[in-house]
């Protein structure tokens, strides 16, 4: 499988290097992204069904042993998938409005700014709904099922506090973040399904209500009991 061209080339172009994974060089890190992206487009326009080795090999512009030479399985693949999914919603947040210092204003900021970032990205919101089922449905990948999720979680767990050194307030962070989780994803599915962006609003400022709430909560009984 690996005596395609470019799986070759790469070989021989890290054969002082032995040791090395596929895509430790300049030109592999380049081929590595290049798949990832082909992925990526093939999940956000045709879904699991589309994602197929040949139609991502195709996408990226390289040949099929190329792929299996860089990602050993479909799972692995995913995994690099839902890693640039993160990075690409972690840059868009950073560009959105800075958040403020208060914890509850930064809940609220940052529910607002995932609603805006969700509104503009509706086939990357589906992509990563059919990346969850398909890892739930599919025995032995449920591990990236749960990889996902905590992946989504520390995410928004680290943006709640300015500064979460604290153990406490991580795990508060966390907390809030699984719950942020809960409401958003049910208005995801219920947005694109209803189609109805007024009601989509409305339920967007109850989450907020309600996580500002959760986290006084959690805040009064961490210092309680300090």
């Amino acid at each position: 499988m690996r005596e395609d061209g470019e799986a070759t080339e790469e070989k021989s172009s890290t054969a002082g290097t032995r040791g090395r994974p596929p895509g430790a060089t300049r030109k592999g890190l380049e081929t590595r992204v290049r798949i990832i992206k082909g992925a990526r487009e093939a999940l956000e326009e045709g879904g699991m069904e589309a994602l197929t080795t040949r139609r991502i090999a195709a996408s990226a512009g390289v040949k099929l042993a190329t792929l299996h030479y860089y990602f050993d399985s479909k799972e692995r693949l995913l995994l690099a998938v839902l890693e640039d999914l993160i990075a690409d919603m972690d840059e868009a947040y950073r560009q959105d409005v800075p958040l403020p210092s208060e914890p509850e204003d930064r809940v609220e900021a940052l529910i607002r700014a995932s609603w805006r970032y969700i509104q503009r990205t509706r086939d990357k919101q589906i992509a990563q709904t059919e990346l969850t089922l398909y890892a739930l449905r599919t025995k032995g990948s449920e591990w990236l099922a749960a990889r996902q999720y905590n992946a989504y979680i520390d995410f928004y767990g680290h943006l709640v506090f300015e500064d979460d050194n604290d153990e406490d307030l991580r795990r508060i962070g966390r907390a809030v973040a699984r719950q942020m989780l809960i409401g958003i994803d049910g208005i995801i599915l219920q947005s694109y399904a209803l189609q109805d962006l007024s009601a989509s609003n409305d339920d967007i400022e109850a989450l907020i209500i309600a996580m500002r709430g959760y986290l006084r909560r959690l805040l009064a009984e961490h210092k309680k009991s300090r």
